[in-house]
């Protein structure tokens, strides 16, 4: 059988080049077929990347605690190319109705109890986090809530209240006496979320989106997904993460329940806390850790190849901060060279704040740059740490110049203009110093121009105050400073190889 037509069988009307809507059980049998996910939105993408790397946890046989063991485990299953159907039918058959999104007694990541203490039922809108809600403005999506919503949207944006739920006002539960409308902030809330990723083969990509074992939480109790569970959470005492699976799928601040008609489609839902307390303290393996104030947050202004480092280096050490980089690129060094050359990051990120406001969300996919991580190319690392820390280098003294002549033409008048007016030099900087990185990391023994790209848009932006004598003359002290290269820099590029 063809590839074509063992697709056409594993998820029908499928054909190559085209996008298709596939159920979780195709998608893990068909997963070596499959290039990759084809989510719109960045938080979703981010949120069902968890879900499935807790099922290739199961089906991949990757679920054994002892390194060594689970590092040859992985090894064999890339090199079968594919995920045994046998272990998908023992995990999926068992319990179909938990895999069920509306009705029945424990349907898909929901709380089946809110039936009897959510309160009155939310229009299916409610679910959806871009459509207008209450007094909120319109985002991306200007449908009205009672419009109802189809199955396969649906079931992302309740993977999307798990993770990114704002805390505050929302729907009113009672539970054990306890009567509240008050939620916390999902676990990933205003996070930035980094994953392994081969551009030609989901099964590679989900094989190594799973964590290795030294990375796992050692809490007392056994390792469940919310879908393999017997129970349901007590939302007034959440237990900590007991493995890989609760770890991945099992963390939520809030709790859910859908409403579904005939036609397979949301028509009403109820959303509010799941938790009474703050969540107990998981170190998550996607997420850059900091040694003080958590991950890495998400930020519409700073593009990803700035942090790029950060995910090579074991630890990227800082004046104020050291950063660890997301446990999954722990053990990516000890694959066959060849596969890891053709491997990059997948960034998924939503611009927040803790509460209820969201700004923006964004995803990037890096060119190949895990051939370089630290351990399997120590010296291409410390290229690509230098780039980066040069990018920010100038981007800093570009900073400096600008507001410096602002200071010198405006004194103390328009002072609230000049955050501004260096924002946006800044702003033109970074969009070009992009590309200048990636050239550099093409070709490294070319020193990166970023000195040259600061005076360029320094002179862009300055443009705006030489209409005098004045402010031409504070333009070109601030530009001769700008310049002139700092004694650190001259002696990198005096050592560089």
């Amino acid at each position: 059988m063809s590839e074509a037509e063992e697709l056409a069988a594993l998820v029908p009307g499928a054909t190559e080049g085209t996008t298709a809507v596939v159920g979780l059980r195709p998608l893990f049998a068909a997963a070596h077929l499959l290039a990759d996910l084809d989510v719109q939105e960045p938080p979703l993408e981010a949120m069902w990347r968890r879900v499935l790397a807790a099922i290739a946890l199961r089906v991949g046989g990757l679920d054994i605690s002892q390194g060594q063991a689970w590092l040859d485990t992985r090894e064999d299953l890339l090199a079968q190319g594919r995920f045994d159907t046998s272990r998908i039918a023992e995990y999926f058959d068992p319990s179909p109705q938990r895999w069920r999104l509306y009705g029945g007694p424990r349907p898909f990541l929901q709380d089946p109890r809110l039936a009897d203490e959510g309160g009155d039922l939310a229009p299916p809108g409610r679910l959806v986090m871009s459509r207008p809600s209450g007094a909120n403005a319109v985002w991306t999506d200007s449908t009205p809530q009672d419009v109802p919503v189809k199955a396969a949207d649906a079931i992302g944006w309740l993977l999307a209240w798990r993770g990114y739920g704002p805390s505050g006002t929302g729907g009113t539960r009672k539970h054990g006496g306890r009567s509240s409308h008050i939620a916390k902030a999902g676990p990933y809330r205003a996070l930035i979320s980094y994953f392994p990723h081969d551009p030609e083969s989901l099964f590679t990509t989900l094989v190594l989106s799973v964590p290795e074992p030294s990375s796992w939480p050692t809490n007392p109790g056994p390792d469940l997904a919310p879908w393999e569970r017997e129970d349901l959470p007590d939302p007034l005492a959440v237990a900590p993460p007991c493995g890989p699976a609760s770890l991945l799928a099992g963390r939520t601040a809030h709790a859910v329940l859908l409403t579904g008609d005939d036609m397979g489609s949301t028509v009403g839902c109820q959303v509010t806390w799941g938790t009474t307390t703050d969540l107990p303290a998981a170190t998550d393996p996607y997420v850059i850790e900091r040694d003080t104030g958590g991950p890495v947050r998400a930020s519409r202004s700073r593009a990803v190849w700035r942090d790029l480092d950060a995910l090579l280096l074991h630890q990227r050490p800082g004046d104020k901060n050291t950063c660890r980089r997301p446990a999954v690129f722990d053990h990516l060094a000890e694959l066959d060279p060849d596969l890891l050359a053709q491997l990059g990051v997948r960034a998924l990120g939503w611009d927040q704040d803790r509460q209820d406001r969201d700004r923006a969300w964004y995803s990037a996919t890096t060119p190949p740059v895990l051939r370089h991580l630290a351990e399997a190319d120590p010296d291409g690392a410390a290229v690509i740490a230098a780039a980066r820390a040069s990018a920010e280098t100038w981007a800093g003294r570009l900073r400096r110049a600008l507001e410096t002549v602002w200071d010198h033409v405006y004194g103390k008048r328009r002072k609230e203009e000049r955050p501004g007016f260096a924002d946006q030099g800044a702003a033109r900087y970074w969009e070009r110093a992009e590309a200048e990185f990636w050239t550099t990391l093409a070709a490294p023994d070319t020193a990166p121009a970023f000195q040259r790209l600061a005076v360029d848009c320094f002179d862009t932006s300055a443009t705006v105050l030489k209409a005098t004598a004045h402010g031409r003359r504070a333009a070109a002290e601030a530009r001769a400073q700008l310049t002139r290269p700092p004694r650190a820099a001259s002696r990198s590029r005096r050592q560089a190889p």
